[in-house]
């Protein structure tokens, strides 16, 4: 991890999420700086914010290294005594006195006290197919931009020198605005229109999308339409903002978010059992709550207090939402 600072960007009405932040971090006691867009660009000069937009600083924002991450998270349970096994594709669930049995569609079987399921854009449809229990969630391919520096090297973007930002801005394609980061294993700075792209199934995702193409050319056609929509609107704010780096991608990629219509997560047990603990529905955002949700996934798994109070993940409060294809204008970030 490293610490690079953060701005939430905003103008006109949007604003006032700026302010109902800033009077959050007032109540916590949390440092933080209200700045013009003059501001901005004078003291991270790889902004170049129009006249109108504000933001607002707060120094203890940070990026996380993905990948190493994930391998020191498998190093780590390896350590723990932990077998670790890949390519394991749940087909079935029993559980018995004493003992939950997971078999994989190679007929592979793991045994144990009690079992995690976290299946991530297969949340929904996997534990339909199980449990016969209908979790709504949306499954969205959303895309992400790089856009590399100039040649003149005249501004660093890397993490070392430049913030992560979120923009509260009209995308033209939704309610939630941007979100940001400089440059870490990618030489350019990432961006995206956030929760911007088309509803898929994660087995029959279009190629636009990193699968094999749909049955329907049409379908293929909409989600790529969609995509390049995305690609689109995020290199106009790019155009209009950053003056130092490419006002094209160098390249773009594609990831699954698994949204709930509130876009908190699920982590709770299975219905009926006390051994069976379901997580995901990570809205995009779960990553780096990564070490709490795993804490707390544990702690119900081996029947102990949670750390942290769950009732505003429970499987419960998602009964309400028959059905989830879309996403609620009010939810914000």
């Amino acid at each position: 991890m490293a610490t690079t600072g953060g701005l939430n960007i905003a103008r006109g009405a949007e604003a006032a999420h700026l302010t109902e932040l800033q009077q959050l971090y007032e109540r916590r006691g949390i440092s933080h700086e209200r700045m013009s867009a003059e501001h901005v660009n004078s003291r991270f000069p790889q902004f170049g914010l129009a006249t109108g937009y504000e933001a607002l600083w707060q120094p203890d924002f940070g990026v996380l290294f993905a990948t190493r991450c994930v391998r020191a998270a498998w190093r780590y349970a390896e350590s723990l005594g932990v077998a670790c096994a890949s390519g394991f594709r749940l087909a079935r669930v029993d559980e018995e006195p004493g003992r939950v049995l997971a078999t994989s569609e190679e007929g592979e079987t793991l045994e144990g006290a009690s079992l995690v399921i976290a299946p991530g854009a297969w949340l929904t449809s996997l534990t339909e197919r199980l449990f016969q229990l209908r979790i709504p969630t949306r499954v969205s391919a959303e895309i992400v931009c790089y856009y590399p520096p100039l040649a003149d090297g005249a501004h660093d973007h890397s993490y070392r020198g430049m913030p992560v930002f979120c923009v509260h801005d009209d995308n033209g394609l939704g309610p939630h605005g941007y979100y940001g980061l400089p440059m870490i294993d990618v030489p350019g700075i990432k961006m995206s229109a956030h929760y911007c792209g088309p509803t898929i199934h994660p087995d029959h995702r279009p190629a636009a999308a990193g699968g094999a193409q749909w049955q329907s050319e049409a379908d293929e056609a909409a989600a790529k339409a969609q995509l390049e929509a995305v690609v689109s609107s995020t290199t106009r704010w790019v155009s209009s903002s950053f003056p130092h780096v490419a006002h094209a991608p160098s390249h773009s990629e594609t990831c699954l978010y698994t949204s709930t219509p509130d876009h908190d997560y699920l982590l709770d047990t299975l219905p009926g059992s006390k051994r069976i603990v379901l997580a995901g529905g990570g809205s995009g955002h779960a990553f780096k709550m990564g070490p709490a949700i795993g804490d707390c996934a544990a702690a119900i798994a081996m029947g102990q207090p949670s750390p942290l109070s769950l009732e505003r993940f429970s499987i419960e409060r998602l009964a309400a939402f028959e059905a989830y294809g879309g996403q609620s204008d009010a939810i914000r970030h």
